[in-house]
């Protein structure tokens, strides 16, 4: 219904103002695709609440008279129409998510005239902080690439068998402003238990808090920081 509404009332529209004596152009932040083809992957934040693909327009409601569109919604670039009438999602001038962590973001400058097929080139933008995703298992390694390259937002995951020390982690964030989440994984995860079914409370204090803290931690053992605290607190 969305989609027979709208062809119609672009009809209508073009049908009393678009002629061949001006430019003709439609702009619109829909979710639009070419029939027939597969669906376009929508960016993470913009995924509306929808059954099915209600909210799903087809390119072939443009009208004809349209030369150029516009579009909106989908943040890579994207020309669904054809070289003749060209159906163009410019993308997003900034990455929006880590999602979208590498991918080049464009403008699209047209050349239009009346009653003629119009013309455009993707320009391509380089201003402003990339989106990078970097996982590391050495903490110096780590600060290398981080001081390397400065004008980046980061998502950072460090792999390592037991907690970050309090130390390491200031040194981090210190050799960095960009970094946006710090993501600890524990290294080789795949032969190791993810959780731990039942914790035995029956054990000592120093061992009970080892498996509770991997439990919360993503099978992350306490680091020695953690575990002198631990037992600082209990000669006390």
């Amino acid at each position: 219904a969305l989609n027979e509404t709208l062809a119609e009332h672009w009809k209508t529209i073009t049908d009393d103002f678009c002629d061949e004596n001006g430019v003709n152009i439609l702009t619109t932040h829909l979710y639009m695709n070419k029939r027939g083809t597969a669906l376009l992957e929508e960016p993470e934040g913009e995924k509306p609440i929808k059954i099915g693909n209600a909210d799903m327009v087809y390119s072939d409601s443009i009208p004809n008279q349209i030369q150029y569109t516009a579009l909106g919604h989908l943040h890579g670039f994207r020309n669904i129409g054809t070289e003749e009438k060209p159906v163009v999602y410019s993308s997003s001038p900034l990455c929006y998510s880590f999602s979208e962590a590498g991918q080049t973001k464009f403008v699209s400058i047209i050349d239009a005239k009346p009653n003629q097929n119009i013309s455009f080139e993707k320009i391509e933008l380089k201003s402003g902080r990339q989106l990078v995703r970097k996982s590391f298992d050495n903490v110096d390694e780590t600060i290398t690439w981080l001081t390397q390259n400065p004008n980046t937002l980061i998502e950072l995951t460090i792999e390592s068998d037991s907690f970050l020390k309090a130390e390491d982690r200031k040194r981090i964030f210190q050799s960095h402003d960009g970094i946006i989440y710090l993501i600890p994984k524990v290294k080789n995860i795949e032969n190791q238990k993810t959780e731990i079914a039942e914790i035995d409370i029956t054990k000592d204090l120093e061992p009970l808090f080892v498996d509770y803290f991997k439990s919360k931690n993503a099978n992350q053992e306490p680091n020695e920081e953690l575990m002198d605290l631990l037992k600082e607190i209990q000669k006390e």
